[in-house]
């Protein structure tokens, strides 16, 4: 018994013990062990001695419809200028083809004219004419006595008009002959005429064939070099306004001049692709305009996914950078590429995290350009039912100037260039909250806080109590019961 008592003693100042720690366990809880702050904790931390560490917002529908009306970055808005395609203008360094006719031969640019043959006299050689047909034999008007009977057919009448052997070309048999044709007239019926071969036709399309320069580059003080024209200016000029210059310095030396212009290649009026995520290339742009997806394909197209893949754009020193999804889905984004433009095909995974009493905790990938809150937490595999408090789910993030100045928000003093700090708190208490979750956007780098409830704290201390006490009360109770000496 003695022992027992001696037992006794040690219990009760176990739950002395017990007594001092759990009030000040229940003080702040501050020795028990937790994942992060209360949710009041969250809240009055934002505002610390007149402070602004961190804005903490409530979310309700003006703070969603103010998200989503934000503007995004938009190649539209920061190239307005460019929503029709370029005029491409010749430059230094391209390589020019140009041609030349004249309206009639015997000029600077054509062969002389075709030599004439004297009258009556015939060419050296004769080109091959398809042969004529044979004319028809005539029959004459008064039969030949001993003839008829020697050639003509048998079994003729006396006084019959006579029948070639074999009728007269394309005429039936028996039919009447036809007269040959007279006063120069054609023949009639289906006999092929011989066709004259086209020697001035041949000659003709020789002499106007036009002259053509070869190609030539532009020279650094911009011109070009035309035969009997000089130096003729053309960089930062189109084809067609050269090709006007060209005629009008040749309008006095040559038959009724017109020139074309054509540039072969140009390194100037192109675009520049490049990234991890492309091959990269030099891609000249088309006289009727090329847009940025057009591009993008003639260098070989992008590699990574494509809600992965942002595309920037550098043009007269303005930078801007849009998913390249965005560039699929809205049209309006896919402008008219420019000369001198740099494309940089970029991969950039879109991630969030997520801590605290959340299903998983962990840094999640987006899988599309777009993510909602409602979406973040069913890939975080939603809130705990055992430990999540629905009214302290908190949503972390840096904001712009821009976006304070909307909500009404004073500046953090931790404001950067970055944005502000802002922790938005939702209430999924209340069932609204979910549909404002299904809206409000989630972006990358992103956290997502999940306070816990306030019961697990007292779980918690109940859980440690059993596990120290728990062993020393079994003990008692089976020394008490049991024969055994304690």
């Amino acid at each position: 018994m003695k022992k027992c008592g001696y037992f006794a003693s040690i219990l009760m100042r176990l739950v002395a013990f017990t007594a001092c720690f759990v009030a000040l366990s229940l003080s702040g809880c501050s020795l028990l062990p937790r994942a992060g702050p209360t949710a009041s904790e969250v809240a009055a931390a934002g505002q610390v001695d007149n402070e602004v560490l961190f804005d903490v917002v409530e979310v309700d529908n003006r703070v969603v419809s103010t998200l989503l009306a934000q503007p995004k970055e938009s190649f539209r808005a920061r190239f307005p200028r460019d929503q029709q395609p370029p005029e491409l203008k010749i430059a230094i360094g391209d390589i020019i083809s140009v041609t030349i006719w004249e309206s009639a031969a015997g000029g600077l640019f054509s062969g002389g004219p075709p030599q004439q043959l004297p009258t009556g006299s015939r060419p050296a050689t004769e080109p091959l004419a398809p042969e004529a047909p044979r004319p028809p034999i005539e029959t004459p008007a008064v039969p030949i006595p001993g003839i008829d009977q020697l050639f003509g057919p048998p079994n003729q009448p006396p006084g019959a008009v006579p029948e070639t052997p074999f009728g007269a070309p394309n005429q039936p048999p028996g039919a009447t002959p036809e007269m040959p044709p007279q006063g120069g007239q054609p023949p009639s019926g289906n006999i092929r005429q011989p066709q004259p071969f086209p020697i001035e036709a041949a000659a003709t399309a020789s002499d106007r064939r036009g002259a053509t320069i070869p190609d030539q580059p532009v020279t650094p003080d911009g011109t070009i070099d035309i035969p009997y024209a000089g130096r003729v200016p053309a960089a930062g000029r189109t084809p067609a306004e050269v090709q006007q210059t060209i005629e009008a310095l040749l309008a006095k030396k040559a038959l009724g001049p017109q020139a074309l212009v054509i540039v072969n290649r140009s390194d100037a009026n192109a675009v520049t692709v490049a990234g991890e995520v492309v091959a990269g290339a030099r891609v000249p742009l088309s006289s009727g305009g090329d847009r940025l997806l057009q591009v993008i394909a003639a260098a070989g197209g992008a590699n990574a996914p494509v809600h992965e893949t942002f595309v920037r754009l550098s043009r007269d020193g303005v930078i801007a950078t849009v998913p390249l999804e965005r560039l699929v889905a809205e049209p309006s984004e896919n402008i008219y590429a420019r000369p001198g433009d740099v494309l940089t095909l970029v991969r950039i995974p879109q991630t969030f995290s997520v801590f605290g009493a959340a299903g998983r905790n962990d840094s999640i990938t987006f899988d599309a350009e777009k993510l909602t809150l409602s979406q973040a937490l069913a890939k975080s595999q939603g809130l705990r039912d055992d430990l999540a408090n629905p009214k302290g789910v908190f949503l972390f993030r840096y904001e712009p100037a821009s976006v304070l100045r909307a909500l009404g928000l004073p500046p953090a003093t931790r404001a950067s260039n970055v944005g502000s700090p802002v922790a938005y708190r939702f209430d999924f208490s209340d069932a609204n909250s979910y549909l404002l979750a299904d809206q409000f956007p989630v972006r990358d780098k992103d956290i997502i806080f999940v306070a816990d409830a306030g019961a697990v704290q007292v779980q918690k201390l109940f859980t440690l109590l059993q596990t120290v006490t728990g062993p020393v009360i079994t003990g008692l109770l089976v020394c008490r019961t049991s024969n055994t000496k304690c």
